[in-house]
């Protein structure tokens, strides 16, 4: 945790006076900017998960030991009824306008469904400060959205490109022409410390299979460019017969995959004898990543209790926040 949180002080006492924590102490002889008093630090890449003390000099953090002694900290606000973290991520998340075109609301658009992003910064409100845009954007469409988005944020922007070049909400989500593998890779390659990975999302979930639309069309573009990258694929994913759940965990994804919307209504979690599907286990132990992506309507409580309470325990917890979701507001909901 130490050095590696740029934060204003004062941005860290609104924080937790806001979260029901009180400032308790203001010295004139000070070893800290803030003091950070008697909250249950949890920071995984240091092993720490116990009462610690943080203190913070010039926007950084500068100690993480207990018992700082309370005249070392110029501000000294008590947090110890509180969980003090680094900065959270959110792997799932929407930014920018994707491939919804500019004039969506004239009559005359190719697309009329509105843009999915909601500013990157809202997810400040509740810790997080990286965000991964989840493929809102295609080949075609990143460096709107980086200029738009990812330059200007205050939070770190990192992405997912669609497989589909021109992104989501554009209407060209089902044109297999658009699953460009060689433009999806040399945009990859030009931004590598940006775009962390590869999205396939929304593919020919009820019509009927033609010549063009075969059932894995999508995935294995997908997985093509992840290859050819080294990185990552998220799959949004809806199974049929002809390319069921099990074939896209434990035969497509690779290890450090990601399948998201894991407790959503249309992946068999729960067999009807009520046990956990024994797949996500075998495909846990093959390298792949399970993440919540909770979304407007991908997590159902049926699918999550029951696997919980038999120790399925997803991998990340994500929000899918975009412009259509009302059903939670921040990742603190989520949590």
């Amino acid at each position: 945790m130490k050095n590696r949180i740029h934060i204003a002080p004062a941005i860290l006492a609104m924080l937790a006076l806001a979260l029901g924590s009180s400032v308790v102490a203001f010295a004139q002889t000070t070893r800290y900017d803030l003091l950070l008093k008697g909250g249950h630090v949890i920071d995984p890449a240091n092993h720490i998960d116990e009462v610690r003390d943080v203190g913070v000099l010039q926007g950084q953090i500068a100690a993480v030991e207990k018992n700082i002694p309370a005249d070392q900290g110029r501000m000294v606000v008590d947090v110890s009824r509180l969980y003090v973290t680094p900065g959270l991520i959110d792997i799932h998340y929407h930014v920018g306008h994707g491939g919804a075109p500019l004039d969506w609301f004239a009559p005359d658009a190719r697309a009329h469904a509105l843009p999915l992003g909601i500013p990157a910064d809202l997810a400040l409100q509740s810790g997080v400060t990286t965000i991964v845009d989840a493929g809102t954007s295609g080949a075609e469409t990143f460096l709107q959205e980086k200029e738009e988005v990812i330059d200007r944020a205050r939070v770190r922007v990192l992405a997912f490109l669609n497989i589909v070049a021109n992104g989501m909400n554009g209407s060209l989500e089902q044109s297999v022409s658009q699953m460009d593998v060689k433009l999806c890779v040399d945009t990859i390659k030009k931004y590598p410390d940006l775009i962390v990975g590869v999205k396939t999302a929304h593919y020919w979930t009820r019509e009927p299979w033609d010549p063009e639309h075969v059932p894995w069309a999508a995935v294995d573009r997908a997985i093509e460019c992840g290859i050819l990258t080294n990185s990552p694929v998220m799959f949004d994913f809806w199974p049929r017969s002809e390319r069921t759940y099990e074939d896209l965990i434990l035969t497509k994804m690779r290890p450090g995959d990601i399948h998201t919307h894991v407790f959503a209504q249309q992946f068999p979690i729960i067999l009807p004898d009520g046990k956990i599907n024994p797949a996500l286990a075998q495909a846990r132990a093959r390298g792949v990543f399970f993440d919540v992506g909770h979304g407007s309507g991908s997590f159902w409580f049926r699918n999550a209790v029951p696997a919980e309470k038999q120790g399925f325990i997803p991998d990340s917890i994500s929000t899918d926040l975009h412009t259509g979701n009302y059903t939670v507001v921040s990742m603190n909901d989520v949590m």
